[in-house]
């Protein structure tokens, strides 16, 4: 159990460098890539209104190419986009840089611009489907496979809900209300939260080597709820203050790499990777991202829950004084 909390460690370390008051958030697709990106990726709300990173690495090499009708060995055949992960291929100065180190992180992130942010006290659904392969490595290394992001204004001031594979096990993480405040490396104040890490049981459902959706739905307030599905599958529920003062929450997806000068330093090399996504976006309705969602609802009741995990801790601290404590997950227990 303690490998289990040990790996978790680097979840708390993830910030977004409170910038935004100095520096822009994001860069506006050009004509043909909101095209195509609203052809072969994105959904419902998020059709047209996706921007990039400022911190993405340079498409160059063939990063990211979209395709038509790519067949899994379950036979699904999917319309969307391929990144193609090198190391070669830096970063943005202040990831691949960070705290003076060459080699931290790497990220090529679509994300919701400022003014189609979800705003305090409404209520969304969320997909993503996405597929990694059976041989992915992500030895003393976290690949972020989407995220949330909290805005305070119009700054990020702390990271939020995330799918992650850390040190080659997949991790649902949220943040529970709780929460330090300290500056980050930039200067700039910073919001580290307590959060709750679900370490997933593949056993439970397949995770990699073929497709798998994702269907989140959330209500962003003070008495709000978070759910998470796979597959159709209910992994979690969690209520209780999701917001935390925040103004809006932004929803980010695309491979995003960290810590990987951990991995270097123990002599490890940082392998290349394929990561693809289709059927993303942000909804009113379940019923504008998912077929039978009846059955989908049907799975909830009033209380948390969780399903299918190896592990449930609770994980945080301000950089330096962290902690994870494992929560002992049953499923005749409340976990949250």
């Amino acid at each position: 159990m303690k490998k289990i909390i040990f790996f978790l460690l680097p979840l708390l370390l993830v910030s977004s460098f409170s910038y935004a008051e100095k520096y822009k958030w994001h860069t506006n697709m050009k004509k043909q890539e909101k095209k195509d990106f609203s052809r072969y990726v994105l959904k419902a709300q998020s059709k047209n209104k996706m921007v990039f990173n400022t911190r993405n690495a340079p498409n160059e090499n063939g990063l990211y190419k979209f395709f038509d009708k790519l067949e899994d060995h379950m036979g699904v055949a999917e319309q969307g986009i391929e990144f193609n992960l090198k190391y070669s291929n830096k970063g943005h100065k202040h990831d691949w840089n960070r705290w003076g180190k060459p080699g931290h992180a790497q990220r090529f992130q679509i994300m919701e611009p400022y003014k189609h942010t979800t705003k305090k006290g409404k209520t969304k659904w969320y997909r993503v489907g996405y597929f990694v392969p059976k041989d992915i490595r992500t030895d003393e290394h976290t690949i972020s496979l989407f995220d949330f992001k909290k805005l305070y204004g119009k700054g990020e001031r702390t990271h939020d809900a995330s799918l992650n594979i850390v040190k080659n096990n997949f991790t649902w993480s949220f943040n529970s209300p709780n929460y330090g405040s300290k500056k980050n490396e930039t200067g700039g104040e910073y919001y580290y939260f307590d959060s709750y890490t679900v370490v997933l049981d593949p056993d439970f459902s397949p995770l990699k080597g073929k497709w798998v959706n994702i269907l989140i739905n959330a209500k962003w307030a003070k008495k709000g709820f978070l759910h998470f599905w796979i597959d159709g599958k209910l992994r979690t529920s969690y209520f209780g203050d999701t917001m935390v003062g925040a103004s809006s929450a932004r929803f980010k997806f695309g491979p995003y790499r960290h810590h990987m000068d951990e991995a270097t330093d123990a002599g490890l090399k940082i392998p290349d990777t394929v990561i693809r996504y289709s059927n993303v976006g942000k909804a009113d309705s379940c019923d504008d991202l998912w077929s039978g969602c009846s059955d989908i609802i049907g799975q909830l009741s009033d209380k948390s829950q969780v399903h299918g995990a190896k592990n449930v801790a609770l994980c945080g601290g301000v950089p330096g004084k962290s902690f994870c404590r494992d929560l002992n997950y049953s499923q005749n227990q409340r976990p949250f």
